[in-house]
C-alpha cells in the first residue's frame, strides 16, 4: 500500500493524474522520474514557454494555463476539508452519506482531468515523444501515443501527397 497523489489545481477545478504519463501514483514514484507528471506540471506553470532553447516544442493552448494557480500534490491521505470552501465540503457530505473529503476525493469527483491534453501538447516535442516511442507503453499512456502517432502519421501523408508545384522557367 502508500499514499497515492494527484496535482490539483483549485482554481481551475483540475487534476493531473500520474498514470496518464506512464508512472506510478507515489511521490516517489513520479517525483523522481522525467518527461512524465513533473514535466506536464512545468509546461502547465510556465510562462513565456517558446522564447528561448530548451523550451517545449508546442504551441498548445494548455501550456502555461495553470500560472499563478493554487497547486496542490494532493495525497488520498491528506487532511479532510484541507483547501476546500465550506460550500464544498457540504455539498461533498450531502452527496456523500456524510463523510469529509480531503483535496484529493474532492478533485477525484468534481474536476477535470487534464492529463490527456497535457501529455498531447508534450508529444508535440520531438524529445519528448522519441522519449515515449522507445518507452514500453501501458494504459492511457499507450493509448494517448498511439493516436498521436497516427495523428502525426497522417499530417505526414498529406503533406507527401500534395501536389508539388512547377517551377517558373
Amino acid at each position: 500500500m502508500g499514499q497515492y497523489y494527484k496535482i490539483v489545481n483549485i482554481d481551475k477545478q483540475q487534476y493531473l493524474d500520474t498514470y496518464t504519463f506512464n508512472e506510478g501514483a507515489k511521490l516517489l514514484e513520479f517525483g523522481c522520474s522525467s518527461e512524465g507528471t513533473l514535466t506536464a506540471l512545468a509546461i502547465l506553470l510556465a510562462d513565456g514557454n517558446g522564447r528561448g532553447g530548451g523550451d517545449l516544442h508546442s504551441e498548445h493552448p494548455i501550456i502555461g494555463s495553470w500560472s499563478g494557480d493554487r497547486i496542490v500534490v494532493a495525497g488520498d491521505y491528506a487532511d479532510e476539508e484541507k483547501f476546500l470552501e465550506i460550500e464544498d465540503t457540504v455539498k461533498f457530505k450531502m452527496l456523500q452519506n456524510g463523510n469529509s473529503p480531503n483535496i484529493y476525493t474532492y478533485a477525484m469527483e468534481y474536476f477535470e482531468d487534464i492529463s490527456e491534453q497535457a501529455l498531447t501538447a508534450m508529444l508535440d516535442d520531438r524529445f519528448i515523444y522519441e522519449k515515449y516511442e522507445k518507452t514500453e507503453l501501458y494504459g492511457k499512456a499507450k493509448a494517448i501515443f498511439d493516436k498521436v502517432k497516427k495523428t502525426k502519421a497522417r499530417k505526414q501523408s498529406k503533406q507527401q501527397a500534395k501536389p508539388k508545384l512547377a517551377k517558373a522557367g
